[in-house]
Formats: structure tokens, C-alpha cells, sequence
């Protein structure tokens, strides 16, 4: 069973898909769709690598971080929402430092300059990665719409989605949706 919570905003679920009140999933604060996907219905992620924003000839891959919970963030330095949730992205890094490993996937900002700064101003230390053309955000298709920025895939320790969030989310939100996956729920 697919377990989507609609807490506020657009939705890019299907109507098929089935729904819960904000307050029976528990997560608040959101100001998008939330999909929850239980255990034993999870499918890998897509592995995505890349080239680490701002930091030339060096690489990353979500392949790599398996063991780890992961927070995929899909963001762009002129994306308006984006800056609303960088400050609760960073905040729920530091608080999952020891069971989650953040990463960005900066897209569609041609130039490295927008969106370095970007993270230098909102204080962001985990790394992201940088797709000016958008071609590894493409490879998420099957997993989030593309022109949904942002975006934020929580993956398991398996490698498994676990639970979408299409539009902002919250520290609150993020903190609460890793500490549910890290404990294998």
C-alpha cells in the first residue's frame, strides 16, 4: 500500500493513489505532497553521480552512500522555494549528521557561480551536485517529476525510496521522515 499525505499546496500524486490526514502520518509542517512508501514495497533508487558543485574534479555518487540513510535534494540557486528551505535543509543535517548523508543536485544553473553562493550564504555544508543540463535529474524521472523543484528523496539504508516530498519541506519534517527510516519503518 502507497500511503500519500497531501499537507499543503500542489500534488504530483495521481488521484488513484491513496491518502491520509497530515495528523495520522504525524509529519507537519510541509508545504507540499509527502509519499510515504512502506518497507516492503520499496524499489531502488536510481543511482545518480556527478560532479561536486564548486568543487572541480571531484565526484559523488548516491551508489556509494549505501548504508547510510540519504536525503536527495533537488534545488536551483533562482528557485524562490528553494531558498525558503535551504536554512531547514541544512538545520536537518546537522541534527542526522550520524544516520543520514544530505546531497543536493543542484540543476538547471549554468553557470557554478549562482549557486556556490547560493550555499556559502545559506551556510550549507553537505555536497551537491551539479547538473546545469538537467540529465541526472531526468534519470529520476520514474521516481520524481522533473520539473518538480524542489524535491526531496529519502532513501534507505538499502538503497530503497522511502518517502518523497515534491515542493518545501521543513527541518521538522525532514528530522522526523529520517529518524522513521533509519528505524526501518
Amino acid at each position: 500500500m502507497l500511503a500519500v499525505v497531501l499537507l499543503a499546496g500542489c500534488s504530483a500524486t495521481g488521484a488513484d493513489e491513496p491518502t491520509r490526514a497530515a495528523n495520522q502520518a504525524g509529519y507537519v509542517g510541509a508545504e507540499s505532497s509527502v509519499t510515504i512508501i512502506p518497507p516492503d514495497e520499496r524499489k531502488p533508487a536510481p543511482d545518480i553521480a556527478g560532479a561536486v558543485l564548486g568543487q572541480e574534479g571531484k565526484e559523488i555518487s548516491t551508489a556509494s552512500l549505501k548504508g547510510k540513510v540519504v536525503v536527495l535534494n533537488v534545488w536551483g540557486s533562482w528557485c524562490g522555494p528553494c531558498r525558503a528551505e535551504a536554512p531547514e535543509l541544512q538545520k536537518a543535517s546537522e541534527q542526522t549528521a550520524k544516520t543520514a548523508q544530505f546531497v543536493g543536485l543542484n540543476t538547471r544553473d549554468f553557470d557554478q557561480g549562482p549557486p556556490v553562493a547560493f550555499n556559502r550564504a545559506n551556510k550549507i555544508t553537505y555536497p551537491s551536485i551539479w547538473d546545469p543540463s538537467g540529465s541526472v535529474l531526468v534519470s529520476l524521472s520514474g521516481t520524481l517529476p522533473p520539473k518538480a523543484i524542489p524535491s526531496t528523496l529519502i532513501i534507505d539504508e538499502q538503497g530503497r525510496v522511502a518517502a518523497r516530498v515534491v515542493g518545501t519541506v521543513t527541518e521538522t519534517t525532514l528530522v522526523d521522515m529520517i529518524t522513521d527510516v533509519a528505524a526501518g519503518t
